[in-house]
């Protein structure tokens, strides 16, 4: 097994991260390894195998992971496609500072003690934001800004991620973040199970263990959440809003929204929805 030091590919003593995007073929031969910094990779392109701490996890365009230096892993390829992995290498003394000053929880992002490290799932579109943000930085100075101006970003996507046992299956991050469009919503409980991609069992007892609630509990708010949202930020008439949200009942909405928010959806719109 090799160990990466970041000393080795830095441009300069001052650099405080390296980028670099790397195509990987079936003749590549790729080591284990373990660092002596902090890594974040997103796949642009392609799927394959990621090997980390002795598993092997499929991963495909869109997945990202928060590498720990202790962590020892290599990829695979396993299609035609070409996979692309864009790494970004952050010194370890640097991480600290973003702990300490934006999460309070110990055990969120590279900070989780668990066997495997974070996995996420970004849509098309946060894959997109994301990878414009890192072609920005290869054209600028190697420096603390330009780190933070992406490290920010990136945390601002997965603040939904900010969860009690430290984050969320892959394939629920991505459900969660597909269900709350209208589209989704009004399709409740099955269309949840289906975006998931898992036997509803399955999600159930997952979203249970995870989040302490059930699946209709988390239906509930995910639809509430988006008219609490709506009330607050258009004029739309309530009852396009509580409809396109997957509310069929008039007085089943209204009151569980005030059972929620603990007022009713007129006066929520009144004390939020203002012209400035």
């Amino acid at each position: 097994m090799r160990k990466f030091l970041f000393e080795t590919f830095a441009l300069s003593s001052t650099d405080v991260f390296h980028l670099a995007s790397t195509s990987i073929n079936n003749h590549d031969d790729l080591n284990p390894h373990d660092h002596d910094y902090f890594e974040f990779f997103i796949v642009s392109d392609g799927e394959g195998i990621h090997k980390i701490n002795n598993k092997e996890l499929s991963i495909q365009k869109g997945e990202a992971c928060f590498i720990r230096p202790h962590d020892v892993h290599t990829f695979k390829k396993t299609s035609k496609e070409e996979l692309v992995i864009t790494n970004l290498a952050i010194k370890a003394d640097l991480l600290p500072f973003y702990k300490e000053r934006y999460f309070t929880s110990p055990q969120l992002f590279y900070w989780n003690d668990e066997q495997i490290p974070l996995h996420v799932v970004f849509t098309d579109d946060e894959l997109q934001s994301i990878l414009g943000y890192l072609d920005q930085m290869v054209s600028k100075e190697n420096n603390l800004l330009t780190l933070d101006t992406f490290v920010l970003h990136l945390f601002s996507l997965l603040k939904d991620y900010s969860i009690q046992d430290g984050h969320l299956p892959s394939w629920l991050n991505y459900s969660l973040k597909e269900f709350k469009s209208p589209q989704h919503l009004k399709t409740g409980i099955n269309g949840f199970i289906e975006l998931s991609q898992r036997s509803g069992d399955h999600v159930n007892r997952v979203v249970k263990k995870c989040m302490q609630k059930t699946l209709t509990e988390l239906v509930n708010d995910e639809r509430l959440l988006y008219t609490a949202n709506q009330l607050a930020m258009t004029n739309a008439p309530i009852k396009s809003i509580y409809t396109n949200a997957g509310f069929e009942n008039h007085s089943y909405f209204f009151r569980i929204f005030k059972k929620k928010y603990g007022i009713t959806p007129q006066q929520y719109r009144s004390k939020n929805h203002k012209v400035i």
